[in-house]
């Protein structure tokens, strides 16, 4: 085996970017308004979690809470680069297709030691067919484990094993060379195995809440307040500086004005959003931070339902929408319209893979679709738009239900939802068309194509798939040239957006707000915000 080095080759996106955002304090007698030496912060995350199992998390929101309380076996730094955490080390062999991660001794927020045989129960729990996880396809990549999801193999054959207690082997189906990103990602941590088998629920309740990173949970009132604090059997816990973070369940419009009311140290992405009646002003004001994103807001079209299982009527619906509008007039927040699923800068559109807004061309498809299905547009079905029930969603949805009526003359429903409500319906199939977006879990366009590669996978959603789509995603695995897996990855794009199964409106950009007394939270560009290396200035 080599020595392993960490994959800094990321398409599209050049250096590893991470924002570490260190203000200076606020000028007024530079004396922030807090307690002397107190290292405690409140900040929003909007919603409940829909889940605190890091196995079955799917939202941004729900990974970052997670993060503050878990550890991988490697975790993101300050530059952004990986590096290891549980491990101590890991060996990659010539091939590239297996890894030995040797891990430190350490232990979980209840005093048990935490061992390889614990990453191997977790990793097999989320592949069995029976347990659902809408991230357990990140983990195909591990030798077998695809078809033992599917049920086609037994669990003994796959990729992952415990040479002993404290080395983990793992091998995978082909050379991956995001693998070290993906280990960082919430389905690829540890699970403490005694508690899991003892209590299935453990993870709904602070008391029985067991985690192994910078933070454990100390209060969990369901749809008010999460509490963390630093957990002093954490192995790197001299580098944390914080004592407590409050979490916060409250809106957007209610956290900005706490915020405005020194109530919060931090308002907005990636765990909430800033109003955007307020955008204008506070950009003016320069009391905004505005950073780049990888995640594109899209609309799922579920294509097992009439009429969506038209591609005309799909590709007519997302000619006519005008994107620009949108980020000018309805979100303000320096996004920049999708005419792609994978953000422009991680370097597979060269030319846009069709028109914003362009209504006569929708309406020439759209007359073409009304054909082929004997229909006109007077006996053409009401659509139903479900989005989360939040403010910024529904001005999006009203924007485009208006844009709808106006170039094709059709009635679109609105639906706002309470976010769990609205992941269950998405997660069943039970919708026609679906605000919402995807945000990048590792620096690679694979990250936007591979959900959608078969209609089994969780977080695909629309009940598409296809052939074509697959062999060309399939055919990037095994090319070995930067230049030419991105064309490959290109076609592979190209034929989502002839199909139309989702429906690209923008990508996204973060927009915080953050008191100058809080320094070192890194912030990068996929949206994972990490308060370990936080602190207070008082």
């Amino acid at each position: 085996m080599k020595n392993s080095k960490l994959y800094g080759k990321v398409l599209g996106v050049g250096a590893l970017l991470a924002i570490v955002v260190s203000c200076q304090c606020k000028k007024d007698g530079g004396v922030c308004p807090r307690k002397k030496a107190e290292q405690v912060i409140r900040i929003s995350i909007e919603n409940e979690p829909q889940t605190l199992d890091p196995r079955k998390t799917r939202s941004l929101g729900d990974m970052n809470l997670i993060r503050n309380f878990w550890e991988g076996l490697v975790r993101t730094d300050k530059t952004g680069l990986v590096q290891p955490a549980i491990a101590e080390k890991y060996t990659i062999s010539n091939d590239n297709k297996t890894y030995q991660f040797n891990l430190k001794e350490t232990n979980w927020s209840n005093g048990d030691p935490l061992t390889a045989h614990d990453f191997v129960y977790a990793w097999k729990k989320t592949i069995s067919p029976d347990f659902l996880s809408d991230y357990a396809f990140l983990l195909y990549s591990i030798k077998n484990a695809k078809a033992i999801k599917e049920g086609q193999l037994p669990m003994s054959m796959l990729g992952v094993r415990a040479a002993d207690d404290y080395t983990l082997v793992v091998e995978l189906e082909s050379a991956t060379p995001y693998f070290l990103e993906l280990v960082a990602l919430p389905v690829f941590f540890p699970v403490n195995q005694r508690v899991d088998k003892q209590n299935p629920d453990w993870f709904r309740n602070s008391n029985t809440y067991v985690s192994n990173g910078p933070f454990q949970m100390a209060k969990w009132n369901h749809n008010d307040l999460i509490v963390a604090t630093k957990n002093l059997g954490y192995w790197d816990r001299d580098v944390v500086n914080l004592d407590r973070i409050d979490m916060v369940m409250v809106d957007s419009e209610t956290s900005y004005l706490m915020f405005e009311n020194d109530e919060l140290d931090w308002q907005g992405s990636p765990y909430s959003s800033v109003p955007t009646d307020a955008l204008e002003r506070l950009k003016g004001e320069n009391k905004v931070f505005i950073s780049p994103f990888l995640g594109t807001y899209w609309i799922r079209t579920n294509t097992s339902l009439y009429p969506f299982h038209s591609s005309e009527i799909r590709k007519a619906l997302a000619l006519s929408i005008n994107r620009n509008e949108i980020v000018e007039h309805v979100t303000c927040g320096d996004q920049t319209p999708a005419t792609g699923i994978v953000p422009a800068s991680m370097g597979l559109q060269s030319t846009p893979y069709f028109v914003d807004g362009d209504v006569e061309q929708a309406m020439n498809v759209f007359q073409c679709a009304l054909e082929k299905e004997n229909m006109n547009i007077e006996n053409f079905p009401e659509l139903t738009l479900t989005y989360t029930a939040t403010a910024r969603h529904h001005k999006i949805a009203q924007a485009i239900q208006d844009q709808w009526r106006n170039s094709l003359g059709i009635v679109v429903k609105l639906e706002p939802l309470e976010k769990k409500v609205y992941l269950d319906r998405l997660s069943k199939g039970d919708y026609q068309m679906a605000c919402g977006d995807w945000i990048a879990d590792f620096r690679d366009p694979v990250s936007f194509l591979e959900i959608f590669k078969a209609k089994s996978f969780g977080s695909n959603n629309t009940s598409w798939e296809s052939l074509d789509y697959q062999k060309a995603l399939e055919s990037s695995y095994l090319v070995q040239d930067g230049q030419e897996r991105l064309e490959t990855l290109r076609d592979s794009e190209q034929i989502i957006m002839d199909e139309m199964p989702v429906i690209p409106i923008f990508h996204h950009s973060m927009v915080h707000l953050k008191n100058d007394c809080l320094k070192d939270v890194v912030l990068n560009d996929t949206g994972h915000i990490d308060f370990k290396w936080a602190y207070v200035v008082n």
